[in-house]
């Protein structure tokens, strides 16, 4: 439902058909809105090197295959919805120009290119993988609704495809992305766009969190009822 309104509002401008446009670099668009780079808007962009040389990461940064302090967020996580690499305490705190605190917009960079994710609400620290990099708004948490949508709408798709460089691996990097311009609507226009879809991603983040807590809930009674530790009349007794 929120694509479809990204869609209409966006890139359709239905609502705004019948009034006033000006000519851009990017075509017409609506009187008061502007044509900006992602650099120029407050948002932060950064992603895992960020936090240091590839030889300073390799030192402070241990993955897990066991479940510890943080989530480590990969792309092939973000699909499957289940997240299966962790890292320690000192791990996390070193990471933390990219730690994440769900809700924000994460882009796939290397290899699989342009795969488009709103960070979920685990019930524990987490932070970003590599061959990604996150963009998230510094003044108004929901905008990234916003870009989240316009990110993986055609349009721009596309204008990640216009940076998108390498014959082996496909990837672009968070310099270039800072540079993409896009059409920005103005304040008044953001924010009843932002009033018409937050609850319905608001809706989603309960049932991510819902499920998130579900499943955390198996992992712990499943052990105990494999092993006997646990009865299903245990349980019974227990509700």
């Amino acid at each position: 439902m929120a694509q479809a309104i990204f869609k209409s509002w966006f890139v359709d401008f239905e609502p705004f058909a019948d009034g006033e446009f000006i000519k851009s670099e990017l075509g017409s668009i609506p009187t008061g809105w502007q044509v900006t780079r992602v650099g120029n808007l407050p948002v932060t962009v950064t992603d895992y090197v960020a936090n240091g040389s590839f030889a300073s990461l390799k030192d402070n940064v241990t993955l897990l295959e066991t479940q510890s302090y943080a989530v480590f967020i990969r792309n092939v996580d973000l699909k499957a919805g289940s997240f299966s690499k962790y890292v320690d305490e000192h791990s996390y705190h070193f990471l933390a120009k990219s730690a994440l605190f769900g809700g924000e917009v994460i882009i796939s960079n290397v290899g699989d290119v342009g795969s488009v994710f709103l960070c979920p609400y685990l019930p524990q620290p987490m932070t970003l993988g590599n061959n990604m990099i996150m963009l998230t708004a510094n003044e108004r948490k929901a905008q990234n609704y916003f870009f989240y949508l316009l990110f993986k709408h055609a349009y721009g798709s596309e204008l990640i495809r216009s940076i998108t460089g390498g014959s082996a691996q496909p990837k672009f990097n968070k310099t270039d992305f800072r540079s993409l311009r896009v059409v920005m609507p103005s304040a008044t226009v953001m924010d009843k766009f932002l009033e018409t879809v937050e609850c319905l991603f608001q809706r989603r983040a309960d049932l991510e969190q819902e499920s998130a807590h579900l499943a955390a809930l198996r992992d712990a009674l499943l052990p105990k009822l494999m092993s006997g530790e646990l009865s299903v009349a245990d349980l019974a007794d227990a509700k």
